[in-house]
């Protein structure tokens, strides 16, 4: 649907909805999880995991869900995210028992009650793959598939399901690839995609394939997670109708990262609507307050709240309108034009701000430092309903499972020493076998002093020998120690802050 100016013609509009509207009501439930420090004591820590939780509760409960939260908050976001501190549970499995027992009892009373129940299970951290499973962590274990439907997807029996997952190489969540590459889904997650054939799950995971899923400074979160949480605040939805689809979310997605040309930094999405059902929310009372953009141009906007928060970003096309909802009660907010710096304020009033209406006004802080070539293109292209429409939902050709790796330094070191034990083993072969041609010669007419300095010879090569045999062999035990030993689960990925001189690289796993 539209929305008109006014809460009296939203109302008058919301009365004419279709079927959908005047189905049983429903209930929605959003167990949110963000870590940033994995249990694999070799993974780096991310940054902004945990701010990516804090602001998906905001975004969940702006949608009327009831919420849980498993995330440490560092300090930087507990005084952003003053509710979320105040609610969250550390991330580790005793808290993840609690607060799954009492999501299960939560959603019991809601069917108790005849309430159509739909359950959001949202993941920002850490994701690899190991001996072919694919998994996620807490801080004090793994997920994989087969625990994530034991310990959360079976126990809450909720109508439908939504797995949101920002994670490096969460394709394999769902998805792997067998032996000369016949298709076959991994052990773990592959028991979240067989649930799904009863109709409940969609997924929707930050890449379609192994690759790495980034953190970016400008946004103070993931990649996939801000894009996300920017279509489900209403700029995906191209028709209008006040829901948003995982076709709308899956192009928007798409769009916003389609000018980045290193497809190391442009996330995939890959998106897969329950087999019953194409919506992944429905934005209903939030659109009550709301942004409205009337598309008279084609104009990249970021929506702030006054804490400095980049909530939202959005590209409408020329003669594409445009609805946002927006928070209430954290102060004034910031529209924020890409292109020139201008800004509008928006104050607590009135509830629906057309933004053609207000004034632009000079920006508060000019941004520091030269952002990344690559991060700085998403959003610059426009986003519409052609975009929707051109979408067609593909499953890749799965790659080879990103198994652990070793740091590439091991590599290089591992293969250095094997080639010094190869070089330090020959050498001791070469003395040994020089010491059997001096003791296979005959003694016979030499002097006593030249027999003596020829048995000091062969007794020098046999101790030159014994030590490269056994140089040699500590050589080759390091370097397979080095290229065997296990290593952490995945390596780290480059992202980049674009407040420093330099490159800043860091991970998201």
């Amino acid at each position: 649907m539209r929305y008109p100016g006014g809460t009296l013609a939203l109302v008058l509009v919301l009365a004419a909805l279709p079927a959908w509207a005047e189905e049983r009501p429903r209930a929605a439930f959003a167990f949110i999880v963000g870590v940033n420090r994995s249990v694999d004591p070799n993974e780096p820590p991310l940054r902004y995991a945990d701010d990516d939780a804090a602001r998906y509760l905001d975004l969940f409960r702006l949608l009327g869900a009831r919420t849980y939260l498993l995330a440490r908050l560092d300090q930087n976001t507990e005084r952003l995210h003053p509710q979320a501190a105040a609610e969250a549970s550390v991330p580790r499995q005793a808290e993840w028992d609690r607060l799954v027992d009492q999501l299960a009892k939560d959603v019991a009373q809601a069917k108790e009650r005849n309430l159509g129940t739909v359950l959001y299970f949202v993941y920002a951290g850490h994701g690899s793959v190991r001996n072919g499973q694919g998994y996620v962590t807490l801080e004090d274990r793994q997920l994989t598939g087969k625990d994530l439907m034991d310990a959360l997807i079976a126990r809450v029996d909720a109508e439908q399901v939504h797995l949101i997952v920002d994670a490096c190489s969460s394709y394999f969540l769902a998805y792997g690839r067998g032996p000369g590459g016949q298709r076959r889904p991994l052990s773990g997650f592959s028991d979240v995609a067989h649930l799904s054939e009863d109709g409940r799950v969609g997924l929707l995971l930050s890449t379609s394939s192994a690759r790495e899923s980034h953190e970016w400074e400008a946004f103070q979160s993931g990649v996939f997670s801000h894009e996300v949480r920017s279509g489900l605040y209403g700029a995906a939805d191209a028709d209008g109708d006040g829901r948003v689809s995982y076709k709308e979310i899956a192009a928007f997605v798409e769009r916003a990262n389609a000018a980045i040309p290193n497809e190391r930094f442009r996330p995939e999405v890959h998106a897969r609507p329950p087999k019953d059902g194409q919506w992944l929310v429905e934005l209903g009372q939030a659109m009550a307050h709301r942004i409205e953009v009337d598309g008279s141009e084609s104009v990249h906007l970021e929506l702030e709240d006054s804490r400095g928060v980049r909530l939202a970003d959005f590209h409408n096309s020329s003669g594409q309108r445009l609805y946002v909802a927006r928070p209430v009660g954290t102060g004034p907010l910031y529209v924020r034009r890409v292109v020139d710096g201008s800004e509008y304020r928006i104050d607590a009033m009135p509830e629906v701000v057309q933004l053609a209406a207000l004034t632009p006004q000079a920006p508060r802080a000019i941004a520091r430092g030269a952002e990344h070539e690559a991060f700085s293109l998403i959003f610059s292209l426009p986003y519409d309903r052609q975009a929707v429409e051109a979408y067609d939902f593909r499953t890749p050709v799965p790659l080879e499972p990103l198994e652990p790796g070793i740091a590439p330094w091991r590599r290089v070191a591992g293969w250095s020493a094997l080639g010094v034990a190869g070089m330090t083993l020959g050498g001791g072969a070469w003395t040994t076998l020089s010491a059997r041609g001096l003791r296979s010669e005959g003694a016979s007419g030499l002097s006593n002093e030249e027999a003596l300095r020829r048995n000091a010879r062969i007794q020098s090569l046999n101790r030159r020998s014994t030590a490269l045999y056994a140089a040699g062999a500590a050589a080759g035990v390091v370097g397979l120690g080095l290229l065997l030993w296990p290593g952490a689960p995945a390596e780290a990925y480059p992202t980049l802050s674009p407040n420093s001189a330099g490159l800043q690289l860091e991970g998201r796993f």
